[in-house]
């Protein structure tokens, strides 16, 4: 029996990484620019550091009547606990498949893995923003001219609130389909592109707007308070950030403690998000809202 077997843990954990960007549909609201590369070291905590609204001085002449008052920088920050979520990753593959095929075996099971820990990350991340989110729209467009003058209210919303660009929309999977099948019929007939030529891309360039959908079991979890149905999210990245953790990733190669006939892979995970811009996230639901 091979106990020999090896791989590299490094390109595994950024494989692994990959996975659950590509599963968790939550890592859509996090600000790129807070989550880091795969690491395996480091403290599981990050700062957020945050410039506060500045100042601008108007001359009442053409000419500097008194002593400049030049604006004063200031800084607040959040940080954020990467330790809020711990999740370990460990699988075990029994040996006596080592001689057909490890390689699939292996990836059959980090797939899966995978799958559950990019669940539990939506679970975690979407009842952490509806604790979070003040504001509220009513999303119930009754046709394509509906979607067009939702999606032009919301971006005028954020954008009145000092929130310009890089607008996502995150739809429960009923709303994001029909979503898709009322915008892109509209740019079939424009575009001429025909059915293989209109994508989420084209959408996203045609109306400013990137959305994606929600698994409908992290928008409305089942509780036993039904007082609003939340059809999704529309907001800007800057106002979630997160990160995700590695660490302690260690394999066995059939001499795991107390499963010796195993190949084990065993290794912790961590991840922490926080609101930080309650301002740039907007609740849409199916309810009417006062103004």
């Amino acid at each position: 029996m091979n106990s020999q077997l090896n791989i590299d843990l490094q390109a595994f954990v950024k494989r692994v990484y990959d996975s659950l960007l590509y599963n968790s549909t939550f890592f859509n609201f996090l600000n790129e620019n807070y989550i880091g590369e795969v690491r395996q070291t480091g403290a599981p905590i990050i700062e957020v550091i945050k410039t506060t609204p500045m100042s601008v001085n108007v001359r009442q002449t053409a000419e500097i009547q008194s002593a400049l008052a030049p604006a004063l920088s200031t800084y607040s920050s959040v940080k954020v606990d990467l330790t809020e979520l711990p999740m370990d990753y460990s699988i075990r593959v029994p040996v006596t498949v080592v001689g057909s095929d490890i390689t699939n075996a292996l990836q059959d099971v980090i797939d899966l893995k995978d799958s559950a820990i990019a669940k539990q990350i939506d679970t975690y991340g979407y009842a952490k923003i509806k604790g979070s989110v003040t504001q509220a729209f009513q999303w119930n467009p009754a046709n394509q001219q509906g979607y067009i003058d939702a999606l032009n209210k919301l971006r005028a919303t954020l954008f009145n609130k000092d929130v310009y660009g890089g607008y996502r929309l995150g739809l429960d999977a009923l709303e994001y389909a029909n979503y898709v099948s009322a915008l892109t019929s509209i740019l079939k007939f424009e575009t001429m592109a025909g059915v293989e030529g209109v994508d989420r891309g084209i959408i996203a360039r045609a109306y400013g707007v990137d959305a994606f959908e929600i698994n409908s079991n992290y928008v409305n979890p089942v509780v036993a308070d039904h007082s609003e149905t939340v059809k999704g999210y529309f907001f800007n990245s800057v106002a979630v950030v997160g990160d995700t953790f590695f660490d302690s990733f260690v394999q066995y190669n059939g001499n795991y403690p107390g499963f010796p006939g195993y190949y084990v892979i065993e290794g912790n995970m961590m991840f922490g998000a926080d609101v930080v811009r309650g301002d740039a996230i907007i609740k849409l639901q199916s309810e009417s809202v006062s103004s």
